[in-house]
């Protein structure tokens, strides 16, 4: 197990870390993810740009997976200094770290935003955000065990709502919506390449979590199916708000996902605003996604200052929330998610393969006691 303090206890089954990274995966995105892409393209083409980001983030889990794999016992943090040296990967540790902060900051303001405009308009964004910030403190210092224990309570829940809402939908669905295919060729599927990248994130929780689990060996097992069924829900709801909304009205709303919740409608208004059940357990999504990222940037600092106690916890929470409430709009929201998710891709798909590379040349490998052979 890695060597940080206090962490040495926290183990995970592979149902836990498959559910671990589908939560991280499949979370803030979805709300606009359908609107961004319609922009992009255009066409009804916004599919099959996701299947082809599904692929190449099946591939990165898989390169993550073999490179932890060659270093037992070592977390990503841990196996740079064995490959590149102390001194590089102090480098590559405070950029994943950067990294971490970046897309937990981004999607805390996201969050914040999302509420504001639907529930809590008369509320500032920052008195939305320190309640949500404190309580990922106060989860991550119940350590890994407590977060995926969160996950498996809520991910049932979740997951039903998204199938209810798919298929009281259905009825609203129209085919020629999605109607022509490659009417334009690749363009317009290649463009949408450019905004995928943040909601694709998420196969890095393999570079933490891999020797975490009781079964390293079906580690790539864990991350490949969690990761697929994250994209496979990415595709079918981007696929139905199109269908049942057309790529004209999707473009022109800032989050497609709740208008085609508002849709449902029930017999006799029994249940009036369906949409509720979905902003509540989105928001809880969106809170287990910030916790599974700021317990990778928690246990990144516990690496290099090799200490586990309560300031580790709660001091990155305030340059989180720095963070967090700098973009003034949505357009520079936007402009820090495309940001973030390009140097997501370098750090977390890049980094990994040179690395593996390095090992695979040299013939570099930790033994199971940690040490380099």
């Amino acid at each position: 197990m890695p060597n940080t303090p206090s962490m040495k206890q926290d183990e995970i089954s592979t149902i836990q870390a498959l559910l671990t990274v589908t939560s991280t995966v499949y979370a803030v995105g979805i709300v606009s993810l359908p609107r961004t892409i319609t922009e992009q393209t255009q066409t009804p083409d916004v599919w099959q740009g996701l299947l082809l980001a599904s692929l190449f983030g099946v591939g990165v889990v898989f390169i993550n997976v073999k490179l932890c794999r060659r270093f037992p016992g070592k977390t990503f943090y841990e196996l740079n200094s064995v490959i590149a040296g102390k001194f590089i990967s102090l480098f590559i540790n405070i950029a994943f770290m950067v990294y971490c902060v970046m897309i937990c900051s981004l999607v805390s303001r996201m969050m914040a935003e999302f509420l504001k405009a639907l529930a809590l308009e008369r509320t500032p964004v920052s008195m939305i955000l320190l309640p949500f910030l404190l309580l990922i403190g106060y989860l991550t210092s119940g350590g890994l065990h407590a977060m995926v224990r969160l996950v498996e309570l809520f991910f049932p829940l979740t997951f039903i709502v998204y199938l209810l809402l798919i298929i009281l939908n259905i009825n609203h669905f129209d085919i020629d919506n999605l109607r022509p295919v490659f009417h334009q060729g690749w363009g317009p599927i290649l463009k949408s390449l450019k905004v995928v990248p943040f909601s694709t994130l998420g196969f890095e929780s393999m570079l933490i979590l891999t020797n975490f689990m009781v079964n390293p060996q079906k580690a790539w097992k864990a991350g490949g199916i969690g990761y697929s069924i994250a994209m496979a829900l990415y595709v079918m709801m981007v696929t139905m708000v199109v269908g049942c909304m057309s790529v004209e009205e999707v473009s022109q709303l800032q989050w497609p996902v709740v208008s085609f919740a508002q849709q449902i409608e029930f017999p006799g208004a029994f249940l009036e605003r369906f949409e509720i059940f979905f902003i509540i357990l989105w928001t809880i999504k969106i809170f287990m996604t910030a916790s599974n990222y700021y317990f990778y940037l928690v246990a990144g600092i516990s690496q290099l200052t090799q200490k586990w106690n309560g300031y580790i916890f709660y001091l990155p929470l305030i340059i989180i929330f720095a963070v967090s409430i700098y973009p003034q709009n949505f357009i520079q929201i936007d402009n820090f998610g495309t940001v973030t998710g390009y140097f997501g891709m370098i750090i977390c798909a890049a980094v990994p393969l040179v690395l593996l590379l390095i090992s695979m040349i040299f013939c570099i490998r930790g033994n199971l006691d940690g040490k380099r052979s």
